[in-house]
């Protein structure tokens, strides 16, 4: 049916010709068009879902700060309290449980940069929250060093601990003025995971 289509109006004339070769070329050049707002679509879904599971990682990262946070500023009021470096952490502080270092989640974030998906949304956005992962990246840095002090018998004085805690303690700030941040401004509410369709 398309062929007699063309014949009809393209009858005698070779302008006819012409006329079926561009609408060849339209419906080619069109197909592209579709295809590639399809993709586009798919793409901006995946980022979508990829910042839901951003914003559920930040949330337990911020949980994670929110609930360590007290205890390092109750044990450094404690130390405070004794003097920074008279002290044996093990028997004199009440309630002394360790350095616990937290262990910052960032899988979805990884998975996000190395899959592009981060590129497919604002770049305020993706500043923002690459600065918040830095963050967690900055706190791990501390705690590495606090366990190889450990290790190696390096965390001794008082006022070593203290140094650490301390340091925590500025991280756990920090993560959370951040999360709050991003939170407030940037990620959706966390509750609702949008399912892949």
């Amino acid at each position: 049916m398309r062929l007699s289509l063309f014949k009809r109006l393209r009858g005698n004339s070779p302008s006819g010709f012409g006329l079926e070769l561009l609408s060849i070329v339209i419906a080619i050049v069109l197909g592209f068009i579709v295809t590639e707002w399809r993709e586009s679509l798919q793409e901006a879904k995946k980022a979508k879902l990829a910042l839901y599971r951003i914003a559920q990682e930040v949330e337990l990262n911020r949980d994670a700060a929110a609930h360590m946070l007290p205890y390092y500023e109750k044990m450094l009021h404690r130390m405070d309290s004794l003097g920074r470096d008279s002290f044996n952490v093990n028997s004199d502080i009440k309630g002394w449980e360790g350095i616990n270092p937290i262990a910052f989640q960032s899988s979805a974030y990884q998975l996000a940069i190395q899959t592009g998906l981060l590129s497919n949304i604002d770049f305020e956005m993706a500043t923002n929250i690459s600065l918040f992962y830095v963050a967690c990246d900055d706190y791990g840095i501390t705690s590495s060093y606090a366990r190889q002090s450990l290790l190696i018998g390096q965390l001794e004085q008082g006022y070593q601990y203290y140094t650490l805690l301390e340091l925590f303690r500025q991280h756990c700030q920090v993560l959370l003025l951040l999360a709050e941040h991003l939170q407030d401004d940037y990620l959706p509410e966390v509750p609702t995971l949008p399912t892949e369709e």
